[in-house]
């Protein structure tokens, strides 16, 4: 039983849905079948270990049939009928929480042509969609819906005048999906970056030369997917760009935390592509970090409440670039902290490494090195190949050499790196090799093969060692 998909499911639970499963399950509404809640129980009682031995399908059939022989048939049944009632559980659980349920409900009333109710529950929605500080995509849907349903009221009343709520859904309607077509469009055209397929825009670019030359004021929300949408289509997009960073400072409180994860992604990229076209490259990578600082100090751009280990490296790498050594060893060891904890000390020590080596202080750099006990993967290969450039830059040779061979074979062997990763650090090592072994006279022939190869990390220090040995 521990590999069945109900088993799966329940892992997820959280502490008080076990609670309020339970008394689901109790509910005669919603489950008619008391074995079922017999079954849960002993679930529960043994969670959230899930031990093999006591979820042993036989075993579990005798604590609840103990006069019964054992039915793998009826067994199965019960299993999957728990499994459906957790399923419509976590339904019911979702459908509480919505606004829309509200819309249901009134919905239901207007149907039934009760117009007192119908009036005491619509100013209710209305009242509590008004205080909604965060505006969401789908709170445009829910106000189409509310107005929607309030002239369908309007209809029933059969009144000769006219009604605002016709014209209050429409618009409504027309937010939702123009918004949310251009962000699903944004999506596409980062996809595009990244993967081999090409979407069909050609609906989007209507939409968006509508919106761009309607010159008609447009909610917040709208607007910056839009700019977010020029900055990935326009050739020079700066206008756009400085568009976008008003709106999100303007309609900070407004903008849902969800949405400010995507936006402020969109706003990074866009930044690190025009210092990567040397386009302002300083200015972007100044903008780039204010981003990051942004979404780490409000900290929408934590992940379970701990601040993601590619977030806190991308700063640190952004602070180096800018040459702020003092700012970024104390944003190091200010935030290192708010990493979860198994990231902490490898955070630490070898970002602070890299400061040392940075500064050209060879020797506490690799006391820092020492000090990265390889939690993460990615951590304990970036180590390896400072610890390459650190025997370089001391001409310990031996070590070189010999750190050379045996980084070579353990990523060769290693299969949980990508076979695009595994390139990288092997042609840097094996260019590397090269760059040592040269005479004077094939130095140019290295920097061509630098030069040409696709795949390789650390491509511009190899080519400043060349340039020396020139």
């Amino acid at each position: 039983m521990t590999e069945s998909k109900l088993i799966f499911l329940l892992k997820t639970f959280k502490k008080v849905e076990w609670r309020l499963f339970k008394e689901f399950l109790a509910s005669p509404y919603f489950n008619k079948r008391t074995d079922l809640i017999a079954f849960f129980g002993y679930i529960a009682a043994i969670a959230p270990d899930f031990s093999e031995k006591k979820l042993d399908k036989e075993v579990v059939f005798k604590k609840l049939y103990p006069k019964k022989v054992y039915d793998d048939k009826q067994m199965r049944y019960l299993m999957n009928y728990t499994l459906k009632a957790a399923e419509e559980f976590l339904g019911q659980q979702k459908l509480e929480s919505m606004a829309l349920k509200d819309n249901y409900i009134l919905e239901e009333l207007v149907d039934r042509k009760l117009a007192k109710h119908s009036k005491r529950y619509f100013e209710k929605i209305k009242d509590h969609q008004d205080k909604i500080q965060e505006k969401t995509i789908n709170h445009y849907y829910s106000n189409y819906r509310l107005a929607d349903t309030a002239n369908k009221h309007f209809n029933n009343q059969d009144l000769r005048k006219d009604d605002e709520n016709l014209k209050i859904a429409s618009d409504n309607l027309d937010l939702f999906y123009f918004t949310k077509k251009i962000k699903y469009s944004c999506e596409m055209l980062n996809r595009q970056k990244v993967f081999s397929t090409t979407y069909d825009l050609s609906y989007t670019n209507l939409l968006y030369k509508y919106l761009k030359n309607s010159g008609q004021q447009i909610e917040p929300l709208t607007a910056i997917y839009f700019e977010i949408y020029a900055t990935l289509i326009e050739e020079d997009a700066s206008e756009n760009f400085e568009h976008l960073k008003e709106l999100i400072t303007r309609h900070n409180e407004e903008i849902p935390t969800v949405e400010k994860q995507h936006i402020y992604s969109y706003g990074i990229n866009f930044c690190l592509r025009q210092a990567k076209r040397n386009i302002r490259a300083k200015y972007y990578v100044n903008q780039c970090l204010d981003l990051y600082l942004q979404g780490i100090q409000q900290e929408f751009l934590f992940v379970n409440g701990y601040l993601s280990p590619w977030n806190f490296k991308n700063v640190v790498k952004l602070g180096f670039n800018l040459k702020k050594y003092d700012w970024t060893e104390q944003f190091i060891q200010d935030y290192y902290i708010k990493l979860a904890p198994e990231f902490q000390e490898d955070a630490l020590h070898y970002n602070l490494a890299d400061l040392f080596y940075r500064k050209k202080n060879y020797q506490e750099s690799q006391y820092h090195l020492q000090l990265v006990e390889y939690s993460d993967l990615f951590y304990g290969i970036d180590s390896k190949a400072m610890l390459l450039k650190i025997y370089y830059e001391n001409e310990e040779i031996e070590s070189l050499l010999s750190l050379i061979a045996s980084f070579s074979i353990y990523l060769r062997r290693n299969k949980k790196i990508s076979n695009n990763f595994r390139a990288t650090y092997l042609n840097f090592t094996m260019l590397l090799h090269q760059v040592v072994r040269a005479t004077k006279h094939k130095i140019p022939k290295v920097i061509e093969k630098i030069n040409q190869t696709e795949l390789v990390t650390n491509r511009s220090w190899l080519l400043q060692i060349c340039e020396e040995l020139k």
